[in-house]
C-alpha cells in the first residue's frame, strides 16, 4: 500500500515535462536533514548511516555517491553533501501524514532552520523521516524518504528526480502499473527510474535493495556519455551503417555506446536509440547481455518491447518510420547492429532551400528562384534544340545531374555548377540533431572535453580551447602531483577530474556555468 501511495504522489507532484535534466557535472550538493516526529522519538539510524548512503564516506557500499561516481565516470560527486540531525519537529506522525508533500518537506526544513542550520542556496534538500508509512518521493529540487525508503534504489531514484530526471517508460501502452499511472510508466527494467520494477543490482549489506544504472538515453540526457562515442545515424549522409556497440557498463571497451536513429525531418527530437547492456556492475541483475532499443519523443525514452513474446522481451528489430534497426550479433563484450535511415530524410532540404528537380530524381537543394528557372527551362527545352539534337547558338547542356541534356544559357549552367558544389551543405536535417542538450541560440557546448555539453557563450568556449592548449605549460611537479598548477593558477574543475589550470576567475565562471546550463538548453519537448 505504501508503494501505491508513493506512485500516486510522484505522478502528481513531479514536473509536468518527462525529461528536464541537463548536463550534470561537478559538485552535486544535498543537505540531508534527519527529522523526528514529536510523538515518535526513536532514532532508527545514526548520522553515519546517512553519510555513508549519500556522501563519499560510504564509497564502495553502493549508495548514492557510488551511483553518481560510476554513472558519470567520475565527472560528478556528492562530496559537498552534508548530513544534519536528528531534529525533533513540532509535528506528530499523523499531522505530517495528512500534509501535502511540499509541506511535509518544509516542516523538516523549518525545524532545522530554527535549530540554527540554513541549507546553502546551491544545495538540494533530502529529508529523512524517522518512521515509515508516510511517504517517499520528490518535489522539485527536494525529496524525502521515510524509514521504509532507506535503500539504495529509492535513494538514487528520488535524488535523480531532483536533478530533473523523469520516470522510466516502455511502449507497452496496455500496461498500467497503478490506476493513476500513465501507460507504460515504471516499465523499463533496465533503468533505475522505474525503481520498484527494475533488475536490481545486488543487495547491499547496509543499504538493502541495490539500484540498476541509467539506460543510454538517460545517460545522454544528463551528459554522462562521451559524445565522440555517440553515433547519429545518417549525419554523415550514409543511409545504412553497421555499428559495433560497446556495453555502457564497460566504457573501457572499444565501440559506440549509443546510436541515435532519427526519422522525422520536422521534429528532430523524435528518434530511436540503440545500446548494448552487459550483465556486470550496476547491471549485474539483468537476465542476460542484450541490445535495448528505445523510442524517444519530446525527451521521453520508451523501452521497445516485443509484445508477441511471453515476457515482453526487448525488441531486437525495428522497421518503421522509414527506419530499420537489426541486431546482427550479441557477444560477451560487444554487439553488432545494422541501422538504416530514410534516404528521403537525408535528402530533405534545410531552411528555405527546395529540390531543384531538373529531372525527377534531382534532389539538389537550391533557391526557389532557381527551381522556378529550372522548371521554365524544362518546359521550353524543345525551343533550343536544332534538327540534329544539338543546342542552338548561345546555349549549352545544363548537366544538373547525369542524363540532363536540357539546353540553357552559360550563366544558368554556371549556377548549376555552383549549386552542385554547395549541395551537401544545404541538405540533411540530421546534421542539426544534437540530442537532448542542444543549446539555445547564442550558446554552444563548452567542450572542456568530449563529454562537456554545458552550454556557454561562444567567447567562453574559445577561452576553453585556449586554456586546453596551454594545459601542459601550466603544470609542474608539486604537492598535487605532476599536474600541480603554477602559481597564480588553479584547476578549472568544470567537471570532477578537470585539471586544466586556469585563473581563479575562470574556475568560478566554470562552476557558475554548470549551474546556469538548464536555462541555456533548447528543451526537447518544445
Amino acid at each position: 500500500m505504501k508503494r501505491i501511495l508513493l506512485a500516486f504522489l510522484v505522478l502528481f507532484l513531479l514536473p509536468l515535462h518527462p525529461a528536464e535534466a541537463t548536463p550534470v557535472q561537478g559538485y552535486l550538493n544535498w543537505s540531508v536533514l534527519m527529522c523526528k516526529f514529536a510523538d515518535r522519538p526513536g532514532e532508527p539510524r545514526d548520522r553515519l548511516f546517512f553519510e555513508e548512503l549519500f556522501t563519499p564516506v560510504g564509497a564502495g557500499q553502493r549508495g548514492l555517491h557510488d551511483f553518481i561516481a560510476s554513472q558519470s565516470r567520475g565527472r560528478a560527486t556528492t562530496g559537498g553533501t552534508v548530513v544534519k540531525g536528528w531534529f525533533t519537529m513540532p509535528y506528530t506522525w499523523q499531522q505530517s501524514k495528512e500534509a501535502p508533500r511540499a509541506e511535509r518537506i518544509d516542516q523538516c526544513v523549518r525545524t532545522v532552520r530554527a535549530a540554527g542550520y540554513t541549507p546553502p542556496p546551491e544545495h538540494r534538500i533530502a529529508v529523512m523521516l524517522n518512521a515509515g508509512d508516510i511517504d517517499s518521493g520528490a518535489y522539485g529540487t527536494a525529496f524525502l524518504l521515510d524509514a521504509h525508503g532507506w535503500n539504495s534504489a529509492w535513494a538514487v531514484h528520488e535524488a535523480m528526480h531532483t536533478l530533473g530526471v523523469g520516470h522510466g517508460f516502455s511502449d507497452d501502452l496496455t500496461l498500467k502499473r497503478y490506476d493513476w499511472s500513465q501507460p507504460g510508466e515504471y516499465d523499463d527494467h533496465w533503468d533505475v527510474m522505474s525503481v520498484d520494477h527494475i533488475h536490481h543490482s545486488r543487495w547491499s549489506d547496509k543499504f538493502g535493495q541495490g539500484a540498476i544504472g541509467f539506460n543510454a538515453p538517460r545517460l545522454d540526457e544528463v551528459g554522462w556519455l562521451p559524445q565522440n562515442r555517440v553515433l547519429t545515424a545518417g549525419k554523415d549522409g550514409q543511409v545504412t551503417t553497421s555499428v559495433q556497440l560497446a556495453p555502457i557498463e564497460r566504457q573501457d571497451l572499444p565501440g559506440t555506446l549509443m546510436v541515435r536513429v532519427p526519422y522525422d525531418a520536422k521534429n528532430l527530437n523524435r528518434y530511436y536509440t540503440v545500446e548494448f547492456r552487459k550483465k556486470t556492475g550496476l547491471s549485474e541483475g539483468i537476465p542476460k547481455a542484450t541490445v535495448l532499443i528505445h523510442s524517444v519523443e519530446g525527451g521521453l525514452p520508451r523501452l521497445m518491447r516485443d509484445m508477441s513474446l511471453p515476457n515482453r522481451d526487448p525488441i531486437q528489430r525495428v522497421s518503421a518510420n522509414g527506419v530499420t534497426i537489426k541486431v546482427d550479433e550479441v557477444g560477451a563484450n560487444s554487439a553488432i547492429v545494422t541501422v538504416s535511415v530514410s534516404k528521403t530524410l537525408i535528402d530533405t532540404c534545410l531552411g528555405d532551400w527546395v529540390h531543384r528537380k531538373a529531372m525527377p530524381h534531382d534532389v539538389t537543394c537550391v533557391s526557389t528562384a532557381v527551381r522556378d528557372q529550372t522548371a521554365m527551362d524544362n518546359r521550353n527545352a524543345a525551343e533550343y534544340v536544332d534538327e540534329y539534337g544539338n543546342c542552338t547558338f548561345g546555349r549549352v547542356r545544363r548537366l544538373a545531374v547525369p542524363g540532363d541534356l536540357v539546353c540553357v544559357t552559360p550563366l544558368t549552367r554556371g549556377q548549376v555548377a555552383n549549386d552542385n558544389k554547395a549541395a551537401e551543405s544545404r541538405r540533411n536535417p540530421i546534421k542539426n540533431l544534437w540530442g537532448p542538450n542542444a543549446c539555445k541560440a547564442g550558446f554552444v557546448w563548452r567542450g572542456a572535453d568530449e563529454s562537456d555539453q554545458v552550454c556557454v557563450p561562444l567567447s567562453t568556449r574559445e577561452q576553453i580551447l585556449v586554456d586546453n592548449g596551454l594545459a601542459a605549460s601550466r603544470w609542474v611537479d608539486g604537492p598535487y602531483g605532476p599536474q600541480t598548477c603554477v602559481p597564480g593558477y588553479v584547476w578549472r574543475e568544470a567537471f570532477i577530474g578537470d585539471k586544466v589550470c586556469v585563473t581563479p576567475e575562470t574556475r568560478a565562471l566554470a562552476r557558475a556555468d554548470n549551474l546556469r546550463t538548464h536555462d541555456r538548453v533548447d528543451p526537447p519537448w518544445d
